[in-house]
């Protein structure tokens, strides 16, 4: 088949794909939507700050065409345009899942369980996907979080965890830390105007 693609819809060059006999939509599917697999691939590694090499990048490039062919479009035959998710994000889905579990696999790196627990919520997403992106960002803001207080000192960080995490009222705080109201007010502030200038340093505005 010779007929041009680079002007079909989502649904038309899918079907072409699916036709089986038709190797120049394959080949524009690729190319048309390598950039979006390729940028969900780095996303995913930076997310879970995993170290990876190049050679990790394209096993999980390749396993994600691969499994969108093989047992004749198995995969690729699932994508529903009416289930209000477009192309690019069940893209986006796929193959989030597919760099997660391979995340799990790896045995250079140790991660911590708790972490990997809660990229289930990518891992078992339903491939109809609404959410996906929101799901990710979700995970590098939390991220970006947790680094910024790593930056705070011990004393800062001990009072973020009495006032935000388990929620004492700063009475009590300062009871805690033997010192008074007004000065955890005052390293309340100052702590959270640090936390905002480092979420805003590496492009998180909400606190």
């Amino acid at each position: 088949m010779t007929h041009d693609t680079h002007d079909l819809g989502e649904s038309g060059l899918i079907k072409r794909c699916l036709s089986g006999n038709d190797k120049t939509a394959w080949e524009t599917f690729v190319r048309q939507y390598s950039r979006v697999i390729w940028g969900s691939i780095h996303k995913t590694f930076k997310t879970y700050s995993f170290q990876n090499s190049k050679e990790d990048a394209e096993d999980i490039y390749s396993s994600v065409f691969l499994s969108l062919v093989e047992d004749d479009f198995r995969r690729l035959r699932q994508f529903r345009s009416e289930d209000a998710c477009t192309l690019p994000t069940w893209l986006t889905v796929v193959t989030v899942r597919k760099t997660i579990d391979y995340i799990r696999r790896d045995k250079r790196q140790l991660f911590v369980e708790t972490e990997l627990e809660e990229g289930d919520l990518l891992a078992n997403h339903p491939d109809r996907c609404n959410g996906a992106d929101a799901l990710l960002e979700q995970k590098q803001k939390s991220t970006a979080l947790e680094s910024a207080l790593a930056e705070l000192s011990p004393g800062d960080r001990e009072t973020y965890d009495l006032l935000f995490v388990k929620g004492l009222p700063p009475e009590r705080v300062a009871e805690r830390l033997g010192v008074s109201v007004s000065a955890i007010y005052s390293r309340k502030n100052r702590m959270i105007g640090k936390l905002k200038k480092s979420l805003q340093e590496n492009g998180n505005s909400n606190v």
